[in-house]
């Protein structure tokens, strides 16, 4: 799916599970991809798709890097946060 050249194409974009990660970005600040599927409730196989959409339109964008696993040395996880415009389309929503 191309980026939306709007503001109204935008939103139009903004699924329900788009819209439910935004909303649990802005709550939570910073998550890794699993607790944003937990959290938003999405499915499971989507999670990856749904998450490169969003930064591929500047909504997220990706913060670092959490080790997750026993003692935090096990597998690598991307943080995710909102960036501004994220935010400004809440905001204006």
């Amino acid at each position: 799916m191309q980026k939306p050249t709007t503001t109204e194409e935008l939103q139009a974009a903004l699924t329900d599970d788009r819209y439910r990660i935004l909303e649990v970005l802005a709550e939570h600040d910073e998550l890794r991809s699993s607790k944003i599927r937990d959290y938003a409730e999405i499915p499971e196989g989507s999670t990856h798709y749904q998450l490169s959409m969003l930064e591929s339109w500047n909504l997220i964008t990706a913060v670092g890097t959490k080790y997750v696993g026993e003692h935090e040395t096990g597998i690598p996880a991307t943080l995710y946060t909102l960036t501004d415009e994220g935010h400004a389309l809440l905001e204006d929503s």
